[in-house]
């Protein structure tokens, strides 16, 4: 039958089920995203369509391609939620879905970073704070934080902006350092 969840979709509830049983489908993280933009209810959701577990191992890309459409920012933090407490679940019993933090890739990267974390701080502003002022996500903000995020000179710009304070660049000779 279609309908429901899948009411543009032209396909039916048992494809859906098939494709979302399925992590290494190329349609699963898109039917994955639509059932939780659509999807309210955790127990129907997690019971009928997608496992728990992969939902943890899959978040990322989910949320991510929830994103693209800006009226899901309520569904997201409301999965995201759920997600945390899965995801606290499965630690207890031991299971780990993500390696460890990768290192920053830049040493510039991580002196931005660092110092924007240091005038944040002294300004006695939370990252969920800082996200918030500047339109963005507070991920993302710790990822530039820490080094991890290769952000475009516009963003550095904003980020000044939202902390008060002016960019100044200098370039120096290599041998002056």
């Amino acid at each position: 039958m279609i309908g429901g969840w899948l009411w543009d979709r032209k396909t039916t509830d048992a494809k859906a089920r098939k494709i979302l049983r399925n992590p290494g489908s190329r349609e699963f993280i898109t039917y994955a995203a639509l059932l939780l933009s659509r999807i309210g209810r955790p127990k129907e959701a997690l019971k009928n369509y997608i496992d728990p577990l992969v939902l943890c191992k899959h978040w990322a890309s989910i949320k991510r391609e929830m994103r693209r459409d800006n009226w899901n920012d309520a569904r997201i933090v409301y999965w995201q939620v759920v997600y945390e407490y899965l995801l606290e679940k499965y630690r207890r019993e031991g299971i780990v879905f993500r390696k460890e933090a990768l290192p920053a890739k830049n040493p510039l990267c991580k002196e931005t970073g660092s110092k924007l974390s240091e005038i944040r701080r002294e300004q006695g502003l939370s990252q969920k704070e800082m996200a918030k002022k500047m339109g963005i996500s507070q991920q993302l903000i710790s990822r530039i934080e820490k080094g991890r995020e290769n952000i475009s000179v516009s963003t550095l710009a904003n980020m000044a902006h939202a902390l008060n304070r002016k960019i100044k660049i200098s370039f120096v000779d290599i041998e002056s350092r």
